[in-house]
């Protein structure tokens, strides 16, 4: 009886993670990683009670179970994928596959028929392959927590994915530098804007003084970047210059470092103060260019 109680009560948490919008507690980034294995986790402990708990399942020969849990995924996961928009989750049909590869993993855990070990090698491979940057993913996003207060680190290229940028971002070495630094490579192209922006770093700056960041120029003439900093209560969707910091910067050829004290971007704000406790951007754009300009970000750090 306990152990019924037990199940019944991690099915019914499994079943609400489906729908709850847990944007408020983690961030997007790590939600988006999180996502293939929550769902996998979870068809695969209710596909493992069925066999496992289910005595004409259990006993069934392989395909038959295969069959049945089949039908149970897609008409269980079509029925979710239905009543998630009404709860302000997506409808995603990339979703109904994750679903299966956790139903065909508590097939190959807790079946008690023999599958052939090839079948079992090509689906752990299929797994790998499916959840490698997700783990990845996971791994930055503690190293976000871990490195802080610096903000951006270059060591490895998944480093890159905290940032959102309208052209490719790449890590190298300027090719004037005998250095072997690695550096954030961002190129500026001819448009109305053109920009790079750091969505996901520990936002919680109330405990420092000063944002320090280098820059490597390898140019022959000065770029002007403009820097814009925002907090979680900015809406992204009515873009409002009076209601951010921003700061226009005279980025000079070579190495290049600006520090900006933290109480002029809290009271660089025209409508209110800026939130330091709260903080989600950290954008660099150029305007209106008439050829692409590359710039090496090499350091973001809070001190």
């Amino acid at each position: 009886m306990f152990k019924k109680i037990v199940f019944s009560i991690i099915s019914l948490f499994f079943l609400l993670l489906l729908f709850v919008d847990v944007n408020n507690v983690i961030s997007e980034r790590l939600i988006n990683a999180l996502w293939p294995i929550g769902h996998m986790t979870v068809f695969l402990f209710w596909s493992a009670l069925l066999l496992l708990y289910q005595p004409k399942i259990k006993a069934a020969p392989l395909k038959k179970q295969l069959l049945i849990l089949t039908l149970f995924c897609f008409t269980f996961g079509i029925m979710i994928e239905l009543i998630q928009p009404f709860f302000s989750r997506s409808r995603e049909v990339e979703d109904l596959f994750l679903n299966y590869v956790g139903v065909l993993l508590s097939i190959i855990l807790f079946s008690r028929q023999l599958i052939h070990w090839f079948y079992k090698i090509a689906y752990f491979g299929l797994l790998s392959y499916l959840l490698f940057p997700s783990l990845l993913t996971i791994y930055d996003e503690i190293r976000v927590q871990v490195e802080f207060p610096v903000l951006a680190s270059f060591q490895q290229n998944i480093a890159l994915t905290r940032w959102k940028s309208d052209q490719p971002l790449s890590l190298s070495t300027p090719k004037t530098l005998a250095s072997l630094q690695k550096m954030m490579k961002i190129t500026f192209v001819p448009q109305k804007y053109s920009g790079v922006a750091l969505r996901y770093f520990k936002g919680d700056w109330q405990a420092y003084k000063s944002l320090t960041i280098s820059f490597y120029n390898p140019n022959q003439q000065s770029l002007p970047l403009t820097l814009i900093l925002t907090d979680r209560h900015y809406n992204k969707g009515k873009p409002n210059y009076q209601d951010r910091y921003e700061n226009k910067l005279q980025i000079e050829p070579g190495f290049n470092e600006k520090t900006i004290p933290l109480s002029s971007i809290s009271d660089g704000v025209m409508l209110r103060k800026m939130d330091l406790s709260k903080m989600a951007g950290v954008d660099f754009y150029m305007y209106q260019l008439d050829v692409a300009v590359p710039l090496y970000l090499n350091s973001l750090y809070l001190h």
